[in-house]
């Protein structure tokens, strides 16, 4: 039918103005044809697809029914199986039960008692082990004391003797370096004399010179050169101010410095003077010793740990020479000595101000 239209549209039979109106007649009733047929295919598809729908549910509620009703009366059968089971179950256990409870309560009072006499036998080796490290730890702790007594002591002794020795080597330094000093600057001073003669003379020709040329110059610098004279003289002028400035700050600064060494140096001394006030003689001397290179913070606490192993070493001699009347034990003191040591140990810790 298409084609037939198109052949007669195609001759000449027809106006171009007509031919249009009927292609767009036919376009449009064309259209229509086709949105019927759709609405057709549509409502068609929607009542078979309604009729299948409505025959699904149908075969699903037929088959979930049957399905359910078998599997309930499955459920049910099995439920009386378990009921019948439990029942056996309870009838065969009682007697295992009984023996079980028996062998656990037998078996729990063996451990209980295995358990207690675990831990009275590990409390006695506890106790043991306690009293074996208490002992070993007191006595590690004696020996530590002692050790570090021994150890101040020796350095007191030590102190003691290196002064002495001290004082011998620089006594016979003194005397050999005296002879070598004495030959060496009677040569030197004869040497010295001599050039400090030549230098006099060469000196006083350079002078003569000096003057000359400086006549020389003054009277050149007057004749031609005065107002270059001028400016030199101020800037010479300047210099010598910008340097004693420089100078000033310089001797200012060191100032300072020494002024703080002073403070501290005094306050030094008179802190050690203050603890070295009740010792005398041997004494003071090995404390001051002692002291010389301990910070200023710490002379106290110094002071007062070396305190008694001077006050110890002093005793010493005199315990040599009164061996006689002293009575001893072993290796050890006799009493009274401790109490009088102890005692001059507290007056003087008390004279410098030390509680």
């Amino acid at each position: 039918m298409l084609d037939v239209i198109k052949q007669l549209l195609d001759k000449d039979l027809v106006t171009e103005e007509t031919r249009t109106q009927i292609e767009e007649q036919w376009e449009s009733k064309l259209s229509e044809v086709k949105e019927e047929a759709k609405t057709e295919v549509r409502e068609e598809f929607a009542k078979r697809y309604e009729h299948d729908k409505a025959q699904m549910v149908e075969a699903m509620d037929r088959m979930m029914s049957e399905n359910l009703q078998k599997e309930i009366a499955e459920f049910v059968e099995d439920r009386k199986q378990l009921a019948a089971e439990r029942v056996n179950y309870k009838t065969a256990i009682t007697p295992h039960k009984e023996m079980l409870t028996n062998f656990v309560k037998d078996s729990l009072v063996s451990e209980m008692k295995e358990l207690h006499s675990e831990r009275k036998s590990m409390a006695e080796q506890l106790a043991t082990l306690e009293a074996f490290v208490t002992k070993a730890l007191a006595k590690e702790i004696n020996e530590f004391n002692s050790d570090k007594a021994a150890v101040v002591e020796t350095r007191v002794k030590l102190v003691k003797e290196a002064k002495e020795k001290f004082a011998e080597i620089r006594s016979a330094f003194i005397k050999k370096a005296s002879k070598i000093v004495e030959s060496t600057v009677a040569e030197n001073i004869a040497k010295e004399m001599k050039q400090f003669k030549e230098d006099i003379k060469a000196a006083r020709e350079n002078n003569f010179g000096r003057k000359i040329f400086e006549a020389y110059a003054s009277e050149y610098m007057t004749s031609y050169l005065n107002e270059t004279s001028e400016v030199r003289k101020m800037q010479k002028q300047l210099d010598e101010a910008q340097k004693k400035i420089t100078e000033t700050e310089t001797v200012l600064e060191s100032t300072k410095v020494e002024k703080a060494r002073v403070e501290d140096k005094a306050k030094r001394e008179s802190e050690l003077n203050e603890l070295l006030a009740p010792l005398s003689g041997d004494k003071k001397e090995v404390m001051s010793n002692l002291l010389e290179s301990v910070q200023t913070d710490k002379l106290k606490t110094s002071f007062n740990k070396y305190l008694p192993h001077v006050m110890k070493e002093g005793k010493r001699s005199s315990v040599i020479t009164e061996s006689k009347k002293t009575e001893t034990t072993g290796d050890r003191q006799a009493t009274p000595q401790a109490d009088e040591n102890n005692e001059d140990v507290t007056s003087i810790r008390k004279l410098a101000g030390i509680n």
